[in-house]
Parts: structure tokens; sequence; C-alpha cells
């Protein structure tokens, strides 16, 4: 482990009471520098907590240009690659608003068939029941029929 590493074995708790994740600034004055920052925004009621983990560099990353840049182009990176996840997450979300639109219209159609289909059924068994009744009425004439002649 080399002398300016920092080992940490609990987080922080700030002001709420609770544990603070551990953060990286990406900002031009303090690239790549770690700190505990409350969880919860200041402006959505959070207490504010900070504190930094990794001391100050002793130089100035602004006295050379290219660390400067170098730093810059690697918290750029990290943003492009975050704002590429959050366009990941909203084209999932949509697409699974997609899905739940379509399986709602599945449903009804669903609904729609079963009701259908216990409307044939009922006409196909009144159907059946006709005709038991006309075949009934055919044995029984024909019964009528056959004493007559006798």
């Amino acid at each position: 482990m080399s002398e300016n590493s920092i080992t940490i074995d609990v987080p922080d708790l700030c002001y709420c009471s609770e544990f603070c994740p551990l953060r990286t600034s990406r900002t031009p004055s303090n690239p790549g520098r770690r700190f505990f920052g409350c969880k919860v925004p200041k402006e959505n009621g959070g207490c504010g907590y900070f504190r930094w983990i990794d001391p100050k560099p002793s130089i100035s990353v602004h006295q050379y240009p290219e660390v400067e840049s170098s730093l810059m182009i690697r918290c750029k990176d990290g943003e492009n690659s975050c704002d590429r996840l959050k366009q990941k997450l909203k084209d999932v979300e949509q697409e699974r608003d997609t899905v739940c639109e379509k399986l709602k219209d599945s449903e009804g159609k669903l609904i729609a068939l079963r009701q259908k289909l216990k409307k044939v059924e009922l006409k196909r068994e009144c159907a059946k029941l006709k005709l038991n009744r006309l075949v009934l009425l055919l044995i029984i004439l024909t019964v009528k029929w056959f004493f007559n002649m006798v």
C-alpha cells in the first residue's frame, strides 16, 4: 500500500444519522479526490455533512496542464458513462411502459374473447336442446303413426 492511500473501515455518519456514501469528486479543482457526504441533497432536506477523505494534493493540477487535462478527460468519460446509463435506463423504462400497455390491451382482448366464447357455447347448447326436442318429437310422431297403422 502506498503512503498516500487511506484505508476506510467504517463510513461516516452524517447529522441525519445515516451512513454517508463514499464519493469521488469530479470537479476541476479536486478531480478524483474522495469524500464522504450526506446522501440526501441539501435542497431535499439533507444535513449537508461533508468530509474529505483524501488529503489535498501538495501540487496543484493547474501547474501541470497535462495532468489536469488527463484527469478531466477521465472525469468526462465517467460523466459520459453515467449519461449513457441514464439514457439506457430511460429507454428500458419506456420499453417497459410500452410492454405494460400491450399487456393491458391483450388482457382486455382476452376478456372480450372469453365472453364471446361463453355466448357461442350457450348458443351451441341451445341448438343441441332444440335438436334433441325435434328428435324426441319425431320419435313420438313415428310411434303414434306406427300404432295408428297397426
